[in-house]
Order: C-alpha cells, then structure tokens, then sequence
C-alpha cells in the first residue's frame, strides 16, 4: 500500500492583518491631502458664505468640473477606512474575545466610510441639477451637505473611536492614544451641534482634523508592534 502525503495548510503570502494596518495610515494621508487641496484648489471658488445664494450657486456652478474632481477625490479617500477595518477587527477581537468591540467598531466604521462621503456624491447630484437649469440658488445651500453630513457621522465616529480606546485600554499599552480619543469624542460631540448651529462647525473641522491624525497614529502603532 502506498501512503501519500496529504497537503499542509500553506501560509498566507500576504500577512492580510499588515496589509489591512497600511489602509488606517492610507486613510490619514489621503484624507489630509484631499482636505488641503479642497481649501486651496476648489473652495475658494465657491465664494464667501456671506455672498448672495444666487452668486454663490453661479460660482459653484462655473468651478463644477473642479468640484466633481474634488468629489470624486473626497469620495474614494474616504472609503479607505474600509479597508482598515479587518485590522480593526482582529486586533479588537484579540482584547475581547466576545466580540463584542470587534463588532461595534466595524459597524461604526462602514458607517463612516459612508456618510461623509456620501455628501460629496449628493453634492454631484445638485451640479447635476443645476446644470440641467435648476435655480442656482439651491446650489448654493447645497453646499451645506458637507459638512452635515460630516456633523451626522459623529455619531459613528464615537462608536468607532470608543471601542478602539477601551480595546487599547484593556491591552495596558499605549495610554496617550487612549487619551486623545477621550478628547476627540468630547470635541467631535460639541462639534457635532453645527447640525443646529452653523457656528460650531469650527470644532467640528478641528476634531475631524484630530480623527483623522488619530486613526494614522493608532495604524502606526500597530504596524510598530508587529502583532
């Protein structure tokens, strides 16, 4: 009788949890970037909020093809976290073995990954409408489903942010990171009033700014610890 050996599971070529850790230090690089060439690029082409909305729409209007290209750019970083969220998933599952964060976290994060972006396809629709020969003026207040919708999301974000911080916590290990999403989610959450008042939206920048930062920084670390 002849024995023949049977196959050996074979390992991965790609350590997938690695490479889903890059997506986290992607998504902050892109994120960064598409938000510097909004402000220098395309926004200014809207002109002040304190023109007329007819204006307003005009130049929004005239810029549209900067403005698609700047969507699309918004759009695509955006759902980059995507991608980080196996890594999310994994290392969660490893500080709490219900699953419990593991499953909070990545539900927060598709969330994430899709209303914010989703803005910049709504706006598309209204440059679509207005071309078309809607009135101008509704273009204008379109502009303000940006950042509601980015107001919106901060709902998500502190599910996502909270889960990650207690997993990081139960682990003993990088403490800092701890405490910075504890101020991020009491920042993001005043800032998330811009939905009521348009004078918070300050914060709100600011504490998408340190989101943002904070997700490449949590991406770093786990990449440092090679786990």
């Amino acid at each position: 009788m002849t024995l023949t050996e049977t196959g050996r599971p074979q390992a991965p070529a790609v350590d997938v949890t690695r490479a889903s850790t890059r997506f986290g230090i992607a998504f902050t690089v892109c994120q960064l970037l598409v938000m510097v060439a909004m402000t220098v690029f395309v926004l200014p082409h809207g002109g002040s909020p304190t023109d007329p909305a007819l204006e307003r729409g005009q130049s929004v209007l005239d810029a549209s093809q900067l403005y698609r290209i700047g969507n699309f750019a918004f759009m695509a970083a955006g759902t980059l976290l995507l991608g980080f969220l196996g890594a999310v998933h994994v290392r969660l599952r490893r500080a709490d073995g219900s699953g419990v964060l593991a499953t909070v976290a990545v539900a927060a994060g598709a969330l994430l990954a899709l209303i914010w972006p989703l803005g910049g396809m709504l706006h598309d629709v209204a440059l679509e409408a207005a071309s078309a020969g809607a009135d101008l003026r509704i273009l204008a207040g379109w502009d303000s489903v940006a950042p509601f919708g980015l107001a919106f999301s901060v709902f998500a974000r502190v599910f996502f942010m909270g889960s990650i911080a207690l997993a990081l916590r139960a682990g003993g290990r990088n403490p800092w990171l701890v405490r910075a999403a504890v101020v991020i989610v009491v920042l993001s959450l005043a800032g998330s009033a811009t939905l009521v008042a348009g004078a918070m939206f300050p914060l709100l920048a600011l504490s998408t700014l340190a989101f943002e930062v904070w997700v490449g920084a949590v991406a770093w670390r786990w990449l440092r610890d090679g786990q």
